[in-house]
């Protein structure tokens, strides 16, 4: 805990901030409905820079440098005369909302569809500026309305989106609250301060913006005696290189949040755990950047993160900016260049014109536009990809995955570029991370043959990241034993992302609860809560670890994931009610969540309310049509309560959307059995064995429907063919005897 007094806000459940200023009640709807507005004052108070200019008297030229940069104006208050040219009077309609920014007096307020609010806070500085609007309970909300700083206009943040205000990510949503969202990265020394019982935020900061002790630690009221400096200069100078770049990683990575504690020196897996490619909208299957990932990930994905390469070997913290300017490749020829430049020794030394094929004044021959690709994030924010990847358009013709040869050459096709591609480069394109890439994005899209791929280039790989990534994977397989020998093994990895991997494969496994409780002891919080969750169906109620577990859990609980998390505990440890209480604060939190939806029909099915699961599954498909998944467990609740029409029509529905769900087919097929329309049957289980020839159960269940018909032979036949996949499947067996026996 700092020793500076901090900024308490959010007092009780009204959304008030202590000032000495104007002070008006919430951002709620008003008794005589219209909105009432919300107007704290930040004047005379600690926080916005007064204790960065404590570091000033001895650091004046950092300090200086620091104050214009990112960094320093992360998050500001809002208020004329600087923000004076964004209010006056625009308007900005959205696919659902009109907005107006209307000159009122000396005070920044914003109107959408009607209703008024402060914008009481700004966020960013370039190339644009998100203001806050204070609503109740404690929360400030990012707006979608953002002032772009280039063209000097409002814009769509999220220009064609359609979400509305039941919805997470709508801007007056959970999704949006600054208090989780961006608060961390934009303040210094944050806490969210979220009280679970009154859903409310109390939260607290020492300073606005990223001010010095966020990276540098805590510093005393008077300097030391020996140093003359507020902060422990010893205890800084010991710091070692990994414990600087957590620092860094802390805001400069996605990541889930297990607590609000981190301080300088402290290990990042202790509080937080990294997003890794795992859900194929995140990452593309090389790893390059998809969704808003920050780019610590990609750096540690990299070869350059493995060989040792930092934040710093490229940027000025204090500026906030790269230490050589772009336009040049001298910033990575500080390493590739040879001799003794550069921190990284034995680098590949690269003449950039016989490297690039390009001209020396052509963008083709500069560095970061082949190998660190820009992704355009919030309507206007290019940022580039720091996963310093090798342009593959053969990977885009096979996978649709970007490259930089297509995204300069607009006018050219793909194949031109894998041409030149493979004239220039030839053999040496065909690198291990095809392999990979091409192993993950089956394991992306569902086929059931990734395993061997996956187990391949895990044998090959050497980064951690991707190490974990891989393990995560095979998840779908984790009962294989080669799977399990591979958890067993990276159990005792020297990196604690690896580690974590294993504890969620050795879930699935046998016998692994004598490892799993051992893991409990790990060094690192990352493992343990990973083994916990493993094991949370035996934890027992006052064991160390299940607090620790809970108190993760409840820490996300302001969010529909960590709800529904909360709801999975409780449903895995039989304790439905509560499980059913938490899944329905996720989904309050998130009306359009269909996979919210999903989970409390399953719930709701175990605590046989068939009626009200069908609910939840109807409203999940008016949410997402395209789904199959929906329907389908539709039908499974409908046999269950024996309506086989609307069981039939469902699985004609999945079938319809998805003609290669093979269990829908299946399923089908043993419900016409049933109904002695042996024909159609044996057609809708064929169809199944179409698409999945690797489970023994369809062409067994085939051969009852054979043997039913008469037809002795073709009974037979099927029931060989599911002893060819499966040699110990008994049933299939003991039909074969029967039939054969019967000759």
């Amino acid at each position: 805990m700092k020793m500076w007094a901090k900024l308490i806000l959010g007092l009780g459940g009204m959304g008030m901030l202590v000032s000495c200023g104007e002070k008006e009640t919430g951002g709620g709807p008003a008794a005589g409905g219209e909105p009432e507005q919300y107007l704290p004052s930040h004047e005379g108070l600690p926080g916005v820079e007064a204790i960065s200019q404590q570091c000033k008297k001895c650091h004046a030229e950092i300090y200086d440098i620091w104050k214009k940069s990112q960094h320093a104006l992360a998050n500001r208050v809002a208020e004329f005369p600087r923000d004076a040219p964004m209010f006056e009077g625009q308007k900005l309609e959205t696919l659902v909302e009109r907005w107006h920014f209307p000159k009122d007096g000396e005070v920044p307020r914003m109107v959408a569809n009607g209703k008024k609010y402060l914008a009481d806070m700004a966020i960013g500085e370039s190339p644009l500026v998100q203001y806050l609007a204070p609503v109740d309970g404690g929360r400030w909300q990012t707006t979608s309305a953002a002032w772009d700083t280039t063209k000097g206009e409002w814009f769509d943040m999220l220009a064609g989106d359609d979400r509305t205000e039941v919805d997470w990510g709508h801007w007056t949503g959970r999704g949006m609250t600054w208090n989780v969202q961006c608060a961390y990265c934009h303040m210094t020394d944050f806490r969210k301060g979220y009280d679970g019982e009154t859903d409310t935020y109390h939260s607290t900061w020492t300073e606005m913006g990223v001010g010095c002790t966020q990276c540098h630690g805590e510093i005393a009221e008077t300097p030391d005696e020996k140093t003359g400096c507020l902060i422990d200069v010893t205890a800084h100078a010991a710091f070692t290189v990994d414990q600087v770049m957590d620092g860094c990683a802390t805001c400069h990575s996605r990541r889930g949040e297990m607590n609000e504690d981190f301080e300088l020196g402290d290990l990042y897996e202790d509080h937080y755990q990294m997003a890794l490619p795992t859900p194929p909208l995140l990452y593309y299957a090389d790893g390059q950047v998809r969704d808003e990932d920050y780019v610590y990930a990609s750096l540690q994905m990299s070869k350059m993160g493995h060989a040792g390469v930092i934040c710093m070997d490229c940027h000025d913290p204090h500026q906030a900016e790269v230490k050589i300017p772009l336009e040049t490749n001298a910033i990575c020829m500080q390493c590739h260049a040879g001799g003794t430049n550069g921190r990284i020794k034995g680098a590949t030394v690269i003449i950039e014109t016989q490297h690039s094929f390009h001209a020396a004044d052509n963008d083709g021959n500069k560095c970061v536009e082949c190998h660190m690709m820009q992704t355009v994030y919030m309507g206007n924010d290019a940022r580039r990809d720091h996963g310093f990847h090798i342009p593959d358009p053969l990977l885009t013709k096979e996978l649709g995955i970007p490259n930089a040869c297509d995204k300069c050459h607009k006018d050219k096709t793909t194949e031109w570029s894998i041409e030149w591609v493979d004239k220039w480069y030839g053999d040496k394109m065909n690198r291990p991370e095809r392999a990979r890439t091409r192993a993950v994005q089956m394991a992306y899209d569902g086929n059931r043959h990734a395993l061997e791929p996956l187990l391949k280039v895990y044998s090959e790989q050497v980064i951690p990241n991707w190490q974990a990534t891989l393990l995560m994977l095979m998840q779908p397989w984790a009962t294989d034993s080669r799977v399990q020998a591979l958890a067993v093994a990276a159990t005792v990895h020297g990196e604690p992302r690896v580690r974590a991997a294993a504890a969620n494969l050795l879930e699935f496994g046998t016998g692994n609860g004598a490892r799993l409780e051992a893991m409990f002891k790990d060094p690192v919080k990352e493992v343990r809560l990973a083994a916990a969750w493993a094991m949370r169906r035996e934890l027992s109620e006052s064991s160390d670890i299940r607090k620790e577990l809970e108190g993760v859990l409840d820490h996300a609980a302001d969010q529909p994931i960590g709800a529904h998390r909360r709801s999975q505990m409780a449903n895995d440890r039989g304790q439905l009610l509560e499980a059913e209480r938490w899944m329905k604060k996720a989904i309050a939190l998130d009306q359009t969540s269909a996979g919210g939806r999903e989970a409390y029909a399953v719930l709701l099915g175990k605590m046989e309310r068939p009626n009200e699961a069908l609910f939840q599954l109807a409203e999940a498909a008016k949410l997402q049509p395209d789904e199959p998944r929906f329907p389908y467990l539709m039908a499974l609740a409908y046999a269950e309560m024996g309506n086989q029409a609307e069981t039939e029509k469902r699985l004609r529905e999945v079938v319809k959307v998805d003609p290669n769900y093979d269990r829908a087919w299946y399923n089908l097929g043993l419900l016409l059995a049933g109904q002695e329309r042996l024909g159609e049957a044996v057609e809708a289980i064929l169809k199944a064995e179409a698409v999945n020839d690797q489970n023994p159960e369809y062409p067994y269940a085939r051969a009852t429907v054979h043997f039913r018909s008469g037809e002795r032979q073709k009974a037979v036949e099927a029931a060989q063919k599911a002893l060819m996949i499966n040699p110990t499947y008994q049933q299939a067996a003991q039909l074969l005897r029967h039939l054969q026996g019967g000759r």
